[in-house]
């Protein structure tokens, strides 16, 4: 079976993510940037209903992170995450697994 892997990191430990999946042999990834904020951040934390406010107040207390996803086989799963524990073991980081049932691609020359 394949697994879509998903790790969510801080924008400046990109490198180390990318270094962990390319010593676990992935094949090729892609990334998404995002503001990121933790339940602990926002905890009991309510924001102004208007939409403009609540934009500024998300923007200011959040921090910029990287959503990085690869589509690996199971055994390469448990390399990989070995390699992100060992790199990111002081870093704050997520790692989300989802069990991918088909993939199609469609190679245009």
């Amino acid at each position: 079976m394949k697994i879509l892997l998903y790790v969510f990191v801080e924008t400046e430990n990109i490198g180390k993510v990318i270094n962990a999946l390319s010593e676990g042999g992935i094949s090729g990834f892609f990334l998404m940037e995002y503001k990121g904020l933790s339940p602990q951040d926002w905890k009991g934390f309510l924001i102004d209903e208007d939409p403009e406010k609540a934009i500024k107040i998300v923007n200011d207390i959040s921090f910029n992170a990287v959503m990085i996803g690869t589509v690996v086989s199971e055994k390469k799963k448990e390399i990989i995450k070995r390699y992100i524990h060992e790199k990111l073991s002081n870093c704050r980081y997520t790692i989300l697994e989802v069990p991918v049932e088909n993939i199609e691609v469609n190679m245009v020359k």
